[in-house]
């Protein structure tokens, strides 16, 4: 499958297993010193071709970047730092609930214990967009394959959008099962 093809396919699997409102979150891909990703304001779940565009990854130049979605500096963030090749950004309402009281969420079920482990939360001001986001974030690449920003969302980096897919609703999973555990 092509990469915009597997971005197409996993943005639709995004909005039905309801982890994005209508124009959120995004998407991306790294080919070499290229990022797929999608454009600013597009529908996950309704993606055609046109909704990705490719821009550099250290090119901040690049003319395609005011399409690219504006999460693009966490994006690159991610990439710059870590050996990820694909990069997913979600809203989940379990793991945002849990940001607000959380600086690392632990799941306490058994799958999330053993194929997620601790995701640490990001505490700052400016929760969307940010260099502020995309310099802490920084400081997990190396030993988690996800952060979630308080009260904004899910940052997911894994080798394959499959992995990324799975990791994220493994997390908002586990973050419901605390949720009710603790509030049930």
């Amino acid at each position: 499958m092509r990469k915009i093809d597997e971005i197409i396919f996993y943005g639709k699997l995004i909005e039905n297993y309801h982890l994005i409102s209508s124009h959120g979150g995004n998407i991306s891909v790294r080919i070499n010193d290229n990022i797929l990703i999608t454009k600013t304001g597009s529908m996950l779940g309704h993606l055609s071709p046109e909704d990705i565009v490719v821009v550099s990854l250290k090119n901040i130049a690049d003319r395609n970047i005011k399409k690219a979605s504006m999460e693009l500096v966490v994006h690159r963030a991610i990439y710059e730092s870590s050996n990820a090749k694909v990069v997913m950004h979600t809203h989940p309402e379990y793991a945002i609930l849990l940001s607000f009281s959380y600086r690392i969420i632990s799941p306490i079920d058994a799958e999330g214990k053993y194929a997620i482990g601790d995701i640490p939360v990001i505490n700052v001001k400016k929760t969307v967009a940010s260099e502020e986001v995309a310099d802490e974030i920084k400081k997990y690449t190396n030993n988690y394959n996800a952060a979630i920003v308080k009260s904004h969302g899910l940052f997911v980096w894994a080798e394959s959008l499959e992995k990324a897919f799975y990791l994220t609703t493994s997390i908002e999973k586990s973050s419901k099962i605390l949720y009710l555990y603790n509030n049930g």
